[in-house]
């Protein structure tokens, strides 16, 4: 079963997006000349700053989210085994009066 790609990942994917988008605004801001090339590199150095600010905040936001998770998880997990356990029994139960219907 293929794993379900998180918000975190799609956003990531974003950001490289975005990476290689200003690669190339700087291959052509390097074409450019004069007045223009300033303001292209100037623009270039305003988008590497936010998209530098927004990998750090999504780093920041992913590592709370995981730790959240994970205190919570092992608030949960006690919860689940027990219920997977009462699941379980429930299910063998209702095999074996399957099986008795049919006897």
């Amino acid at each position: 079963m293929a794993k379900k790609k998180s918000a975190f990942d799609e956003i990531e994917k974003m950001l490289q997006d975005i990476g290689s988008k200003i690669e190339i605004l700087i291959e052509k801001g390097a074409q450019a000349t004069g007045e223009a090339r300033d303001e292209i590199e100037e623009k270039i150095q305003e988008l590497k700053k936010n998209k530098e600010k927004l990998e750090k905040d999504l780093k920041e936001k992913k590592k709370q989210f995981e730790n959240k998770y994970k205190g919570r998880r092992k608030d949960v997990e006690p919860k689940l085994q027990e219920s997977l356990q009462h699941f379980k029994e429930g299910f063998s139960a209702l095999i074996a009066a399957i099986n008795n219907l049919f006897k």
